[in-house]
């Protein structure tokens, strides 16, 4: 077996040395070949896909947060290659949602298992992101914005930044074009998820990341008081089902939006908008669960 890793070295975990050393332990026990691409920046897409014609691996491990899982999720589509997950990231939302061990003994093992590849839906936004995860506009948009902009780790950066987010951000009036209906709505963030589980563990949607659906919800209203209660990880302000209001799961969808909004997708800032067009890209790579 041939393992291609594809390594964020500016995850959020400082554990990535440790686990990174059991698991080329493990690998070395088991004979398996393994090759580690550290990501820069800089041609990222460009040498994933010139390491795996290279080395033509049997699977690829994606190590790191929703944004490097992204980022090799795009570059798998149409090789048939699996991807695995290794959550080094600090919100680790697909992870979790899929129940992706992170103890690293557990994690090693479920790495180099003879598993079956089960079909991973992604999502597609405006022809030309990807999105493997979550994507959303306004309050966590704009916290995203900020933390790429002003940084301010640790949880007084994030209270700064989300009490900042949640006073600035205006009601949105958003109208919702799917292939079955056309909703009209209105609140202060607009998610949408292909997976059915944010990094808080919160269960939202009985979906699932290859039933050929995504969901669409709305929050009309959060409150700080709350927020601070749920002791919520960076770029994660859901609580539970009750903040959600008209879940809407659909194959595709068009967003009209009253004034830009700030759109993240996968924990990425990509600046502000006022129209979506997001659709399901159904079993558009393979990928190896515990």
């Amino acid at each position: 077996m041939k393992i291609l890793f594809v390594i964020n070295p500016n995850s959020g975990t400082s554990r990535s040395e440790a686990t990174m050393a059991c698991i080329q332990e493990t690998a070395a026990a088991k004979h398996i070949s393994v090759n580690i691409l550290y990501t820069t920046g800089k041609r990222d897409d460009e040498r994933i896909r010139e390491e795996i014609n290279l080395y033509k691996p049997d699977r690829v491990v994606a190590g790191g947060g929703d944004g490097t899982i992204q980022l090799v999720a795009r570059n798998l589509i149409g090789t048939g290659i699996p991807i695995v997950l290794l959550p080094l990231g600090s919100a680790n939302g697909l992870a979790t949602a899929l129940n992706i061990p992170d103890e690293d003994t557990a994690l090693a093992n479920y790495i180099f298992a003879d598993l079956p590849p089960l079909p991973l839906d992604l999502l597609r936004i405006n022809n030309t992101h990807i999105c493997v995860h979550l994507a959303d506009i306004g309050i966590n948009g704009m916290m995203v914005k900020e933390y790429a902009e002003n940084g301010h780790s640790g949880m007084l950066g994030y209270a700064r930044h989300l009490i900042h987010a949640m006073v600035e951000t205006p009601l949105m009036h958003y109208t919702i074009k799917t292939d079955k209906e056309t909703i009209e709505q209105e609140g202060y963030m607009l998610a949408f998820a292909n997976a059915n589980m944010y990094g808080t563990g919160i269960k939202i949607t009985e979906g699932s990341v290859h039933d050929g659906l995504f969901e669409i919800r709305n929050i009309p209203k959060i409150s700080l008081t709350d927020a601070v209660k749920a002791g919520l990880t960076k770029f994660n302000i859901f609580i539970d089902r009750d903040m959600f209001a008209d879940v809407i799961s659909c194959k595709q969808a068009e967003i009209f939006v009253d004034q830009k909004a700030d759109l993240q997708i996968d924990g990425e800032y990509i600046g502000a908008v006022d129209y979506l067009k997001i659709e399901i890209l159904p079993s558009a790579i393979l990928i190896l669960i515990p």
